[in-house]
């Protein structure tokens, strides 16, 4: 027996003396600094051993320094774990980029322009400026909030003057002053959508509140960012020049036969997958409007849009309502009835990758006294010398324009994209001789091309422009910007 436990108590000893290197190494494993790293991963990639203190007999790890101290890994992990929690906490104040609030760059585009028209002096016809900077921001509340929306133009702060009114008779409107300066608005466009019945979505998707681009047409509803040319068609404004006429102002002012952004409360919704609906109420007197404070004109509007795919449609609209002139930043349009009609369509082939057709045809009435030379307008007054107005009873105006692209998505001209463009502008049907043209020859080039999200790229145009005169007899000057031809180079950024 006694034997047996001399054997034990050896046994016990030698595992202990085995074992003793491998706690030392263990330890001697968990002090190692960055110079003892580095040499265990030169070791390990066959590289000259260097050591602080020699090697171990026998071994290829290197001894271990004294000198360095032993941290302890309980304390060590309690340290991390807390500044790991320290983060988290912070991470959780911040809003979240993927739902409830996200930002991005709508547009940034800095253009450089020639025109060929005559400028005053001081001016000059070669013009560097920022034509858009534009920051979004956006989300999503839940299901019946599916997306809030507010865009802000930091480029456009500024004042800006209203339509003035006429002068009491028998003095002519181009005795009245300038318009009283009113505060451009900071923001572009702030909405909400709302869904009331998230179970028949999308057949009454959401209802928008809000101001916003108008939701019908193309250019109208297309971001700045997103257009294939750099100016606005003349469907939204075109007006410059000078005319001499009786009781007439001698600056011919623009028309806006549709602008592109108003207070509006509408409903949206899509039918078999096919029919995309629009109806709902606006202003009609533009997004700037609340500067002024002329909010009464009310226009009810409708849209109805055929997809024959997912990506080419056929759209017909509607507008009816009033307008009004005098105390809004709407020119061209008088008091009294507004109506306009319009069709659109876009093709884009899958066939030939890469072309997209697009057109739009308009045609609409603006009340008596509309400002179709610039003219301040106020009411009904029938008598041009007093009121400085002409075509009292209204008038009828047209325009269109069709637009095609294509894309070259490889081979040496790989991202690059021609653009041909032509519009008409009818200021007056029933007149001749008053006629706006314009065709746009252009070229982009894209450095990322992900629409509607990204679209890096520059843009080169040269439009060919022509206007007839201001009716009858008459002619444009060589100060006539839509009389001359211009060329733009624009570079944008737009990432959201």
């Amino acid at each position: 027996m006694r034997s047996k436990q001399v054997v034990l108590a050896v046994y016990i000893l030698a595992m202990g003396v085995w074992l003793l290197p491998g706690e030392h190494a263990a330890a001697a494993d968990q002090s190692q600094g960055p110079a003892q790293i580095a040499l265990v991963d030169a070791i390990d990639s066959n590289e000259p051993r260097h050591t602080n203190g020699g090697e171990l007999p026998g071994s290829t790890l290197p001894a271990p320094n004294p000198a360095l101290p032993v941290q302890d890994t309980v304390a060590n992990m309690d340290q991390r774990l807390s500044a790991v929690e320290e983060w988290k906490a912070k991470i959780e104040r911040l809003p979240s980029l993927s739902g409830k609030f996200n930002v991005g760059l709508n547009a940034l585009q800095f253009l450089y322009s020639h025109e060929d028209a005559n400028v005053n002096e001081g001016k000059s016809q070669d013009n560097l400026s920022i034509r858009r900077s534009e920051m979004l921001f956006y989300g999503k509340i839940n299901e019946y909030i599916p997306k809030w929306h507010a865009l802000y133009e930091f480029q456009s702060i500024g004042l800006a003057n209203n339509t003035p009114g006429c002068p009491a008779p028998p003095n002519p409107c181009n005795a009245a002053p300038t318009g009283t300066a009113a505060s451009a608005t900071f923001f572009r466009e702030s909405y909400i959508d709302f869904r009331p019945v998230p179970g028949i979505a999308p057949y009454l998707n959401f209802i928008r509140m809000g101001i916003f681009r108008m939701p019908f047409g193309i250019f109208t509803a297309t971001s700045g960012g997103l257009r294939d040319v750099i100016s606005s068609p003349y469907l939204n404004s075109v007006g410059g020049g000078t005319v001499n006429r009786n009781g007439s102002n001698s600056t011919v002012g623009k028309i806006e036969f549709i602008h592109e952004r108003d207070y509006f409360v509408d409903v949206h919704g899509t039918l078999f997958n096919r029919l995309d609906y629009v109806f709902g109420i606006m202003n009609n007197n533009n997004f700037e409007a609340n500067a002024v404070g002329a909010n009464g004109p009310k226009v009810f509007y409708y849209r109805t849009r055929f997809l024959a795919t997912d990506v080419s449609f056929l759209s017909f609209t509607m507008l009816t309502g009033e307008s009004n002139n005098t105390g809004t930043q709407i020119n061209g349009r008088g008091k009294g009835a507004f109506d306009r009609y319009g069709i659109d369509f876009r093709y884009t082939s899958r066939y030939v990758p890469g072309l997209m057709l697009q057109g739009e045809y308009w045609q609409g009435h603006d009340g008596a006294n509309q400002t179709s030379t610039g003219i301040p307008a106020q009411g009904a007054c029938l008598n041009v010398v007093l009121c400085g107005g002409n075509a009292a009873p209204g008038v009828q105006r047209r325009t269109w324009y069709v637009l095609g692209k294509y894309f070259i998505s490889s081979g040496p001209l790989q991202n690059w994209e021609p653009v041909v463009m032509y519009e008409q502008f009818d200021p007056n049907t029933s007149m001749g001789n008053d006629l706006y043209t314009r065709t746009i020859l252009g070229l982009n080039y894209y450095f990322e091309n992900l629409p509607p999200k990204i679209q890096t790229k520059v843009q080169f145009n040269y439009e060919f422009r022509h206007h007839s005169g201001f009716g009858p007899n008459t002619t444009v000057s060589s100060t006539d910007a839509f009389a001359q031809n211009a060329f733009y180079i624009q570079f944008q950024v737009r990432y959201q």
